[in-house]
């Protein structure tokens, strides 16, 4: 079993690179309830969502606060891998799902020998940073610029 072509990563990533990294990739289910990223845990692996959905949370005041649900096509682990560090969310499946499984020794192989991979990363983290922005907005309702000081570049 390969990882889905039209998850997150892959979506920006040639032919060629997306062949790489399936050769290593392991195909896996997680039931319902099980994590698939636990908070202060790393990973080791990056995880490809291929079907059901897992909800993300981040602990806040000793209760977990949902940042929401992700489904098919979802990258996870990625930032945890790229900065080596543990993450600070967990992700628990809502519902049994497939996933594909790529180690972190595999996932920086690949893209040591491919360093255009570095485009399609920073795209992924960018779109995840962009939905924590959007959450918090809407969590605190605050605009995009209240509050902030207005640049002197403009």
């Amino acid at each position: 079993m390969t990882a889905s072509m039209t998850n997150e990563l892959f979506a920006n990533l040639s032919a060629d690179v997306q062949q790489q990294l399936t050769q290593e990739a392991k195909p896996g289910k997680a039931v319902q309830g099980s994590r698939l990223i636990q908070q202060g845990v790393a990973p080791g692996r990056l995880i490809f969502l291929e079907s059901g959905s897992a909800e993300i949370t981040v602990p806040a005041e000793g209760k977990p606060v949902s940042l929401g649900t992700v489904g098919p096509g979802k990258v996870l682990g990625l930032r945890s891998i790229m900065c080596d560090e543990v993450p600070e969310i967990e992700v628990t499946c809502l519902e049994e799902c497939k996933i594909t499984l790529l180690s972190k020794e595999a996932f920086l192989k690949v893209l040591q020998r491919n360093p255009q991979m570095y485009f399609a990363v920073v795209k992924v983290l960018t779109a995840d940073l962009k939905a924590v922005q959007s959450f918090l907005r809407e969590k605190t309702g605050r605009t995009k610029n209240a509050g902030r000081p207005r640049s002197p570049i403009s």
